[in-house]
């Protein structure tokens, strides 16, 4: 019996401990190495020859364009899972956290990632929009593909949103 209970309370411990493991320290500015585009195989220089990991892709649109979409945010930061950078809104709206995402890929990795949609007319050739997804493509830079993703509680304005910030950051790229 004396055995028994020795046994209990080690694995009493024992899950507790893995338990504390798995949640981690509860710093949540600390990535993982799964969240970096090596670790899924994606290419960490893109086709110009930067680092998506760097500044850079949060200078595509200015503080200013990003505010009159989703308002106040977090002044934006590089994104592994779209590649670029993300700006949060500050507060939710809704319920709903808004963003805006922006990228400059390499064509492999824009196919890998990109939600292709209808081609969009009155811009650049090759331009397409995904509705459900409020992303929106087109060809730019030798080779390589800029994206604007719009996420909003509501679709109203979406697409006309990602084509105005598309069209600011084609002049920077």
């Amino acid at each position: 019996m004396k055995t028994l209970r020795r046994f209990t309370h080690a694995a009493i411990l024992g899950t507790v401990l893995a338990f504390v493991a798995a949640c981690g320290s509860g710093n949540s500015d600390v990535s993982s190495p799964a969240d970096h585009p090596s670790a899924i195989g994606l290419p960490t220089v893109n086709a110009g020859g930067e680092d998506p990991g760097s500044d850079e892709s949060c200078k595509f649109l200015t503080q200013e364009e990003v505010a009159s979409a989703i308002g106040p945010n977090d002044g934006g930061k590089h994104d592994y899972t779209f590649g670029g950078c993300v700006w949060v809104a500050s507060s939710a709206k809704d319920g709903f956290s808004e963003a805006i995402y922006a990228s400059v890929l390499p064509k492999d990795q824009y196919e890998a990632v990109a939600e292709t949609g209808e081609p969009v007319s009155g811009f650049v050739e090759g331009a397409t929009y995904a509705t459900m997804h409020g992303e929106l493509w087109f060809p730019c830079r030798e080779g390589d593909y800029c994206g604007v993703k719009v996420r909003t509680a509501s679709s109203d304005g979406r697409e006309e949103t990602a084509l105005r910030l598309a069209k600011a950051m084609q002049g920077r790229v």
